[in-house]
């Protein structure tokens, strides 16, 4: 848990974060793409600014003729969305002097719509009028005026001659020749290989014009819209190339997610196998430190017995040559003993490592198992148990003689380590199934 918890707090506030990090990259995206349709507005501002300086320029005292001056005529002939630019002389009496259009039937179609328009604005006239006498040239748009001509949007503002005389004017536009002669190179400029801008005809949510063509992609799938200030019946949109910002956000979102959950899942895994290691390895020191205390315990039995026997002789206490016989022959069998225990240490330590080698050969298994039990005859009697053996003088298998003593020893061991008020054991050898058999049965 301390392994994990650090990691698992830092993975739960990097996913709670990811949302805020998701609206904070939204704001500063649409901001940006903002700024770029602002700008985008703001040329057409601008252009549409230096038409009216050149009409304004135009004026000679009060215009009092239809002609159209060289001026206008070469900003109608440059500009194909322009399609006139008219002046009225009287801002009061609403009274139209001059029409300027190359088109005959627009010049007319300008003139009847002013008569009656004009009226119905008044209340625009007037804003206009209180703007320029506070220094700015604001322009409106009249929406009155506008659908008397199809595809036209009607744009009025207040100039000044050089006697300081204010004069209604205004130009009318075709806004989508507008948006693919003047603002679409703009725009394409803007877009390059990162955005998709693009003007759309509100209502409807036509196409107008896009950077890329061609494109299909409604209104309601931009990134983000605003209103074309100059034509309100318009929207500029822009999106990213390729996969959108939300999308992009997504996806990032998503990465992260993997990511630390990959980390989780790394950590856990790495603190499960830490934690089976470690329970391994204490497992292993339990192991030895038990392994260690029977070895004392087994070494301890035959080395108490060679002591006392070894001290008794040496102190001449054993009077008879019969028992000193019988004290040399059971220091000789617990040395024999002890070699079995030391041996058995090595056989552990080279089968762990896989390098016990058996050697088979014929073995009588009566023999040996007798052998066996005249070692331990005097280790049985002293622990007072009772053993009997029935036996097979006429088996003989293939085995590796030391293994096989080693097994017999380690069965007739544990049988009287582990007896405790059933001091009694038996010992049989026998042929079954093709195989010799030898079994140690305690109580």
């Amino acid at each position: 848990m301390v392994f994990l918890l650090p990691a698992l707090f830092f993975s739960g506030y990097e996913l709670s974060s990811l949302n805020k990090d998701e609206a904070l990259i939204q704001d500063v995206y649409n901001k940006q793409l903002d700024a770029i349709l602002f700008s985008v507005n703001q040329y057409s501002d601008d252009v549409l600014t230096r038409w009216i300086s050149q009409i304004e320029l135009s004026l000679d005292g009060a215009p009092g003729t239809n002609a159209v001056p060289p001026s206008v005529e070469k900003l109608l002939q440059l500009n194909p969305s322009l399609r006139a630019a008219f002046i009225i002389d009287s801002v009061n009496q609403h009274s139209v002097t001059v029409a300027y259009s190359q088109d005959t039937l627009m010049k007319a179609s300008v003139r009847e719509a002013l008569l009656t328009g004009t009226v119905r604005d008044a209340e625009k006239i007037r804003q206009l009028l209180s703007y320029k006498e506070s220094g700015f040239q604001k322009i409106e748009t009249m929406s009155s005026l506008t659908p008397k001509t199809d595809n036209a949007q009607w744009l009025m503002f207040v100039l000044e001659d050089h006697l300081q005389q204010p004069h209604l004017a205004g130009v009318v536009i075709h806004p989508e020749i507008f948006v693919e002669d003047v603002v679409g190179p703009r725009l394409q400029a803007i877009g390059r290989d990162r955005f998709i801008l693009s003007v759309v005809r509100k209502g409807t949510n036509t196409i107008v014009y896009s950077t890329e063509r061609p494109d299909s992609v409604a209104i309601t799938a931009e990134a983000l819209t605003r209103e074309f200030w100059l034509f309100p019946d318009y929207a500029l949109g822009i999106r990213t190339k390729g996969s959108s910002i939300q999308a992009v956000i997504s996806e990032r979102t998503k990465t992260n997610m993997i990511l630390l959950l990959a980390l989780d899942g790394a950590l856990v895994l790495a603190v499960v196998l830490v934690f089976r290691n470690v329970k391994k390895e204490v497992q292993l020191a339990q192991n030895k430190s038990d392994f260690v205390s029977n070895v004392s315990h087994e070494i301890r039995t035959p080395l108490a017995l060679i002591s006392m026997f070894a001290e008794t002789l040496e102190m001449g206490r054993v009077k008879t040559e019969e028992k000193k016989q019988e004290y040399y022959s059971i220091i000789n069998k617990e040395t024999h003993r002890l070699s079995g225990i030391v041996n058995k240490i090595l056989n552990f330590s080279q089968a762990e490592a896989n390098m016990k080698k058996l050697h088979l050969e014929a073995v009588h298994p009566d023999t040996e198992i007798r052998e066996v039990l005249k070692t331990y005859e005097y280790h049985l009697t002293s622990k007072g148990f009772e053993y009997t053996y029935i036996e097979c003088p006429d088996l003989w298998i293939q085995a590796d003689r030391d293994a096989f003593v080693e097994v017999v020893i380690n069965l007739i061991d544990n049988a009287i380590k582990y007896s405790e008020e059933g001091k009694r054991i038996e010992v049989s050898c026998r042929r079954e199934n093709g195989f010799g058999l030898v079994a140690v049965k305690d109580f």
